[in-house]
């Protein structure tokens, strides 16, 4: 590490540590006050008991004594402070600044050597001057030492998370030593971050979880860039709430194992895992609310049997089965590449999810309108769609009527257009002749519009017409040329009450001058229609982000 960082790094440390140790200052004086005021007060008089006032000298000895108490109680250091509550504070501190506490302070040595959570990560306990070989070898040195004086102490480690993003040639029998001390009756949270290189040559020690003991204790898994090859010999995972494996090779059958040992599990995601054809969701897995499938191309089947689950994300088109699904109600499709994921979900979600609420549809390069269909979603309130890349002229912005039309209970609805996505859509002509959709059909539960990128394109135009003439409900309509004012940096809102403005996303030339042709449009075509009674809104290209860039 730089001098420079080492130094940083201390002054912030010095002010977190004068913080804390002012706070406590404070806390012992206010008790000592206290303490001090119940102790000087006088007897209270009651009749007959000859009590006197006390005299000059005796109010000169009680200030006195408290005088003393005072400065005693200014004295007591963090040395002074019972045992758990110096734990509890050591606890709380980044690992950094743990460590750094323990250099000077023997109460914090003390915890510094009973610090249960262990956070190790090769850019922080390497130096970043030398080479990959250096430190790699540097990076376990400092390992094996922190987890020998651990094991010598008999200290629980309750978290080890194990960052080796950088250290691709570490050998996986170090590894297997790390793991063996630290997995143990009382581990509750493992994460293993391993060099995506080391994907299938790491095979992780499924021995270390068939101790039941230990496999009964932990209750977070994450495992990142290694192969994991559970059998029936693992121990039963039965206090296991949050699975995650990414780039993890697994097979199907090994998977399955793992799951069946995983009863209690809430959480489970799974990313880039090609290994996996056919995902089984069993009916053990009764406490499963959270499931998110990505980036796994293999997957044809998922099959889904977990009677509370409430949140399914995935992408692709896989062939889905869905039993006791009454309690999925939010549901996050997306692609990765040209498909035809509308029109998927279009066909497939009332009969997978016929409960659902809350829907987020993200494509790239849709290949096929979205068709008209008699099927329903009675109970969708929220819907987001977001549109990538650049469609091809054919496809109609207008044919997601479809979704709207199959929504009666519908309140809110996104449109999300990424920069370019309909540059090959023809746009808005002279004529005044736009299409009408179902004149019978009224959205009469939408309330709030938003479309960001809106740009235009003839057949948004359209869209927006649409739901203006059959939508008597709607209170509030926003057009938002420059891709999300809502989705801005620092997560700050796009309307001028926000206190601190975020940063806009930043847009082309090209895609300035279409902006200020869409807030044209917005004007001529849209502006007129929109009732007296709803909040119209056309958020134009940004004067401090976007103006002369």
């Amino acid at each position: 590490m730089s001098p420079a960082r080492r130094h940083t790094g201390s002054l912030r440390f010095l002010c977190r540590f004068a913080a804390i140790h002012y706070a406590l200052h404070r806390a012992r004086r206010r008790h000592g006050h206290r303490r001090r005021q119940r102790k000087l007060l006088p007897p209270a008089k009651t009749p007959g008991s000859g009590s006197k006032v006390p005299s000059a000298e005796t109010d000169a000895a009680t200030c006195q004594q408290g005088q003393g108490a005072e400065n005693m109680g200014r004295q007591l250091g963090f040395e002074e402070l019972p045992e758990d509550i110096l734990h509890r504070i050591h606890s709380l501190l980044p690992i950094e600044d743990a460590a750094r506490a323990a250099c000077v302070s023997r109460g914090f040595l003390h915890s510094w050597r009973h610090y249960s959570n262990l956070i190790l990560i090769d850019n922080a306990l390497c130096f970043d001057d030398e080479n990959v070989e250096e430190r790699t070898t540097d990076f376990i040195l400092r390992i094996d030492k922190i987890l020998r004086n651990h094991y010598a102490n008999g200290v629980t480690v309750k978290t080890l998370r194990l960052e080796l993003i950088n250290c691709s040639n570490i050998k996986g029998s170090y590894l297997n030593r790390w793991l063996r001390i630290t997995m143990k009756p009382g581990i509750q949270e493992l994460c293993l971050v391993m060099p995506s290189v080391m994907r299938k040559s790491y095979n992780f020690p499924c021995s270390v979880l068939s101790d039941e003991a230990a496999a009964t204790s932990i209750q977070s898994l994450s495992l990142l860039a290694c192969a994991f090859h559970p059998t029936s010999t693992l121990g039963c995972l039965r206090r296991l709430k949050s699975l995650r494996l990414s780039f993890v090779h697994i097979a199907d059958e090994e998977l399955g194992h793992l799951l069946s040992k995983s009863s209690t599990l809430e959480r489970f995601e799974l990313f880039y895992c090609s290994g996996i054809t056919c995902l089984k969701i069993p009916y053990t897995l009764q406490q499963l609310k959270f499931l998110s499938v990505k980036y796994c191309k293999m997957v044809q089947v998922i099959q889904i049997d977990a009677p509370q689950l409430c949140s399914f994300h995935y992408d692709l088109t896989p062939v889905i089965y869905v039993r006791n699904s009454s309690q999925l109600k939010n549901v996050n499709i997306s692609a990765v590449g040209p498909s035809s994921i509308l029109s998927h979900a279009r066909f497939s979600l009332p009969s997978i999810a016929q409960n659902v609420e809350s829907l987020t549809l993200c494509s790239c390069c849709e290949d096929a309108n979205t068709p008209m269909l008699s099927s329903k979603l009675p109970h969708l309130k929220n819907l987001e769609i977001i549109l990538r890349h650049y469609f091809s002229p054919n496809y109609d912005v207008f044919s997601l009527v479809s979704f709207l039309d199959a929504s009666p209970a519908l309140e809110s609805f996104i449109l999300r257009l990424e920069q370019d996505a309909l540059m090959r859509v023809p746009g808005v002509g002279d004529d005044n002749e736009y299409r009408q959709q179902n004149p019978e059909c009224r959205h009469n539960s939408l309330r709030k519009v938003m479309i960001t990128g809106f740009c235009s394109a003839k057949s948004l135009v359209e869209l927006t017409i649409h739901i203006l003439d059959r939508t008597h409900s709607l209170e509030r309509l926003t057009l938002d040329i420059t891709y999300g004012y809502d989705r801005r940096t620092c997560n700050i809102g796009k309307f001028p009450t926000a206190r601190t403005i975020g940063q806009c996303w930043p847009i082309s030339k090209r895609a300035l001058e279409e902006a200020h042709r869409s807030v044209e449009t917005a004007g001529r075509y849209i502006k007129e229609r929109v009732p007296s009674s709803v909040q119209f809104e056309v958020l134009g290209p940004c004067s401090r982000c976007h103006i002369g860039k």
